[in-house]
């Protein structure tokens, strides 16, 4: 019988840029320790908490797994020390700098890898990493140990953008106000704006061009392709995405869906207390979840739209709001006015304002919440697929545009709220014009979207619950992505 000492072990590397790419390849981590593969996962001093943590809820003293910290070269790049991912760098102008600490960082791994190659029961056997960090493959070359990517992104995201680069369909526009045709799975149409492509195709980024062409290379220089999906969930896009590029593509999702979402009161946050609390008040499927991910962050503008529709619409709320302190003095003053902002939940408010963190997983599986106001990031789209959960839709950026396309016209489990223009974000902040100060979606247009999902979305419910149940099937011995976790585990032997 094969042991875990037999198996191969698994050397992780998560791109540090942001949560959202962090934790799932955490999970990811997790269930190759599950199946009894060693593991090391390997971040910096400021994540390594949040990984640690992460990997001490999923397994029983963090069996099978170590969490290893290298340096992040903060300082050399001319960082403010702590600044290891994104969310936390203080100014756009030092995102240029983020990414060649990483780059740093990236050259110490390596290092660490090259040592660990000359002890037996630590040498890598297989080498996954995050989607920036393209010197994983010159290691697992070196190494001569299979290396595959992952990018946080579904395999029908990857695989409209794989079809943009074969076809470059996108390079003939005339404007971005045109429309990009990218038909990848007939008989459904995907027409999104030039502007709503992802950060591949639109130039406008501080991570330039030459980076882009470097990423490019990598993904077509590597092994495999890990994805946080199930194959029932995107009709066979890892399938098709696997024959069009040429290399494996693995779906072993949903990751998040083994955590248990039920909180331990001695473990849990205060915000997360106080969230579990308001919502065991509130009647079964009676409340609308808004949040946008760990790097959404609206203009106030649109901010003040989207709080009227909620304080005026029929449903209780709980939002979260990333950078709440920084919002201007004026609307900090309107939300303490109309919503619980001032950190006291009472069973019998409205709308509960959360600033920065919410225990999502939970908040999604508990009986009283009835729908999901998201940013259509990968990462919280299987979350609610997961939960059973529908969606009203509002993308932000990368590649959220093509996962509303998946969810509202291919899926059936969303609400489009109808917004069009990118919101500004930390790889574009100044480069998109000034559409970022400009109000898209009034009151009236968030109501109506969200009347169509609570009053009259019980197709969706239908849809979306079907899904849940194929998401758990996945994962249970025998299922899609169990299998897939074993072919991984077993190539890299």
């Amino acid at each position: 019988m094969e042991t875990a000492t037999s198996k191969p072990h698994f050397v992780l590397v998560p791109w540090i840029g942001s949560i959202s790419h962090i934790l799932p390849m955490t999970d990811i981590g997790c269930l190759l320790a599950s199946h009894g593969a060693p593991v090391t996962i390997i971040t910096t001093p400021v994540n390594s908490p949040l990984v640690q943590s992460r990997v001490d809820r999923a397994t029983p003293h963090g069996a099978g797994i170590t969490v290893t910290t290298i340096p992040f070269p903060a300082a050399e790049a001319g960082l403010p020390e702590g600044c290891e991912r994104l969310d936390l760098i203080p100014s756009p102008a030092m995102v240029p700098g983020f990414f060649r600490a990483s780059r740093g960082f990236g050259e110490a791994v390596a290092r660490h890898c090259r040592r660990q190659d000359a002890r037996p029961r630590r040498r890598p056997s297989c080498i996954i990493a995050g989607m920036c960090h393209t010197w994983a493959l010159g290691v697992a070359r070196e190494l001569g140990v299979p290396c595959y990517v992952f990018h946080g992104f579904g395999a029908f995201a990857l695989l409209c953008i794989e079809y943009l680069f074969k076809q470059r369909r996108h390079e003939a526009l005339p404007s971005a106000d045109e429309l990009v045709d990218i038909p990848v799975l007939p008989p459904f149409e995907f027409k999104v704006l030039g502007r709503q492509l992802p950060p591949h195709f639109v130039p406008s980024t501080s991570m330039g061009s030459g980076w882009m062409q470097e990423l490019r290379e990598f993904d077509m220089a590597v092994d495999g392709v890990v994805v946080n999906s199930f194959e029932e969930l995107e009709h066979g896009s890892a399938a098709l995405l696997a024959a069009s590029a040429g290399k494996k593509v693995l779906a072993v999702g949903p990751v998040s869906l083994p955590h248990q979402p039920i909180l331990d009161p001695r473990a849990a946050s205060d915000d997360a207390r106080r969230c579990m609390a308001w919502l065991d008040a509130k009647e079964a499927r009676s409340v609308v979840y808004v949040s946008f991910g760990s790097a959404g962050r609206m203009p106030a503008a649109q901010l003040m739209q989207l709080g009227m529709a909620l304080v005026s619409c029929p449903w209780p709320t709980l939002w979260v709001i990333n950078g709440a302190d920084t919002l201007p003095g004026d609307v900090r003053d309107w939300l303490r006015e109309n919503t619980d902002a001032d950190g006291v939940a009472h069973a019998h408010s409205k709308c509960l304002v959360v600033r920065g963190w919410a225990p999502q997983v939970a908040i999604l599986d508990h009986p009283a919440v009835g729908g999901f106001m998201t940013h259509c990031g990968w990462g919280s789209t299987l979350e609610s697929v997961a939960a059973g959960m529908p969606m009203v839709t509002w993308p932000f950026f990368a590649e959220q545009f093509i996962n509303e396309r998946l969810i509202v016209d291919v899926l059936g489990i969303g609400v489009a709220v109808g917004v069009t223009r990118p919101t500004e974000n930390v790889l574009t902040a100044g480069k998109l014009g000034g559409a970022e100060a400009k109000v898209e979606i009034g009151a009236d247009q968030v109501k109506k979207a969200l009347a169509r999902l609570m009053d009259e979305g019980e197709d969706m419910r239908r849809k979306v619950h079907e899904l849940k149940e194929k998401a758990r099937a996945a994962l249970e011995e025998g299922g899609s992505s169990y299998m897939n976790l074993e072919k991984l585990i077993h190539s890299s032997v």
